[in-house]
């Protein structure tokens, strides 16, 4: 048969094939959502290549770094999420967590300290929430390089190529979850609000845009005072007090973390303003989920802050235990709680529960 002939015959039978909906058989997607319920699939992002590729470990107990940027009420949720999903795959026996907490937000030579004795000690994983990741950068790298794989959590930028999943949410959809609220609730009536933002840094900024996407196409709000409140109570109260000096006429209180808004809190309560200003905040810390109950507080934004420490576990599990490849991103969407739906909150996700093993 000549080479002419068997083309022909090729072609004919590919053009059959395709007449009678013969399909070539494609690999199945992995199901994440199995593993990662309410995962946003459409939040991932390709991989770059540089990352780890998964490996099944069979030593135990595996070694888990995990380090938060500090041991804050938030963090301590994150944290409660990750023990509890240890205790479902044997406790220590099956994994050892390595807990260590830098002495502020900003103490980064702390966790680079942290992050350098962990791969000298050969940990068999690095859990890691980043608040410069530059500075951190090198150590990021030197742990792949070392075989040692990192996630991040509550990590707003992530731009370095080596880290396998970002754990956690977006932190821009919280900010628009706040000012959605806003619109939801006040409508076209025209209002003025007081903003207390966290330290200079992703954080804020990438929760600003996302309140700002969606507040500047309302022109009926006017943000009159936006100051920085340091992420903590006591600067909450002292920038509200000069705010609210040199703006009396703020109606609504908007915060990018709890902390400044329970500050805040206090500073309305102290001129009498309590109830009659709108205090919406973000995270759903215990005492702001109380303060919703008692009309204190407005709003709030929890961002499953335990259930992202879940996610960092079965990340683990996944890739390590299992040998299976990850989405770069494990995002899940923030939720908002308010007079109408605060009831509904599990009051347990604020604590760690032991748990049974699966």
């Amino acid at each position: 048969m000549t080479t002419f002939k068997r083309r022909t015959l090729l072609c004919a039978a590919v053009a059959f094939a395709a007449s009678v909906g013969f399909q070539p058989a494609l690999a199945a997607e992995p199901d994440y959502n199995a593993v990662f319920p309410g995962i946003l699939m459409n939040k991932d992002i390709e991989q770059t290549g540089q990352e780890m590729k998964p490996v099944k470990k069979d030593n135990r107990p595996l070694k888990l770094g995990f380090l938060p940027t500090a041991m804050d009420t938030y963090y301590q949720r994150v944290l409660a999420g990750v023990k509890e999903e240890i205790d479902k795959r044997g406790g220590a026996e099956a994994i050892e967590l390595l807990v260590q907490a830098p002495s502020s937000q900003s103490a980064t030579d702390d966790q680079i300290r942290a992050m350098e004795a962990w791969i000298n000690d050969g940990v068999d994983a690095i859990a890691v929430a980043l608040y410069n990741e530059g500075a951190l950068l090198p150590s990021i790298r030197r742990a792949t390089e070392a075989g040692i794989p990192v996630f991040l959590f509550n990590s707003p930028v992530a731009d370095n190529p080596y880290y396998v999943s970002d754990i956690g949410y977006d932190q821009s959809d919280g900010g628009r979850a706040q000012a959605q609220w806003l619109v939801d609730t006040y409508g076209d009536k025209d209002v003025k609000i007081g903003i207390l933002e966290g330290l200079p840094g992703p954080h804020t900024s990438q929760r600003m845009k996302g309140f700002n996407e969606i507040i500047s196409k309302h022109p009926n709000f006017k943000i009159v005072a936006q100051q920085p409140a340091g992420w903590v109570r006591a600067q909450g109260l002292s920038v509200t007090e000069n705010m609210f000096t040199a703006n009396p006429d703020i109606e609504v209180l908007v915060a990018l973390y709890d902390e400044m808004a329970l500050g805040g809190l206090q500073a309305l309560k102290a001129k009498g303003l309590n109830g009659k200003v709108a205090i919406v905040g973000y995270e759903n810390m215990k005492e702001a989920n109380a303060a919703i109950l008692t009309g204190d507080f407005s709003a709030t934004v929890d961002t499953g802050a335990k259930e992202e420490g879940r996610n960092v576990v079965r990340a683990v599990d996944e890739f390590l235990m299992k040998g299976n490849p990850l989405p770069k991103k494990i995002f899940v969407a923030p939720k908002v709680y308010d007079a109408k739906n605060i009831k509904t909150f599990d009051q347990t996700d604020y604590d760690y529960v032991p748990q049974q093993k699966m």
